[in-house]
């Protein structure tokens, strides 16, 4: 792979982005039971929570795993520690500049921890169970079954090697095969990096 020179902001986008992919991937949604990948307003998800409880749940926790898998892509990376903490910061900020008409950055962050402390506690060939186990104290019984068999439709197989939807190894090299330059930009305020970079850096990057 070639080396190459990117704006740390550029490679922050990329990464957010990645991330993001596989809540926009019609196949997950599918193997929810929908037709496609839903597109309601978030004002009737606000006026209506119990008709959209599995699309909202199904939307946090898709985002969080991969989320999780470009978090790990930066943590076996080879740059230095404080190049890591700037890009997961990077990360995370955009995905709560992007979420938080649908989240609270609070309640995101938080669930993305629980999340992170889940999997690395699990069997890699069985990711997929914390997850399960959770939704079933969230979800109603019907909800319930459709996330389980989706998920594990999803992600009960061997193939996944510890990831969720995205090969961090990929992320890792695509990181490492890059110099970044120019300085972050971020949209939280400095109090929200502070408290959020301490804690990527304790319960996600161990640095």
């Amino acid at each position: 792979m070639e080396h190459k020179t990117t704006d740390i902001n550029d490679l922050v986008e990329y990464l957010a982005s990645t991330a993001m992919r596989p809540l926009l991937d019609d196949e997950v949604w599918r193997a929810y039971g929908y037709k496609k990948r839903p597109k309601s307003g978030n004002i009737l998800h606000k006026l209506f929570p119990d008709k959209f409880e599995l699309e909202d749940f199904i939307t946090k926790e898709v985002l969080t795993m991969g989320l999780i898998d470009v978090l790990n892509g930066v943590k076996k990376s080879k740059i230095s520690s404080d190049e890591k903490l700037l890009i997961a910061l990077g990360v995370l900020d955009q995905f709560i500049s992007t979420t938080k008409h649908m989240f609270d950055p609070n309640s995101f962050v938080d669930n993305l921890l629980t999340a992170y402390d889940s999997y690395t506690k699990s069997d890699k060939a069985k990711i997929h169970e914390p997850v399960i186990v959770k939704s079933k104290d969230v979800l109603n019984k019907k909800n319930f079954a459709k996330f389980m068999v989706g998920t594990i439709s999803l992600l009960g197989t061997s193939s996944h090697e510890g990831d969720y939807f995205l090969k961090s190894s990929v992320l890792k090299d695509t990181i490492d095969n890059t110099s970044i330059e120019n300085k972050l930009k971020l949209s939280m305020p400095e109090e929200m990096y502070r408290k959020y970079g301490d804690m990527l850096s304790k319960k996600v990057l161990n640095i």
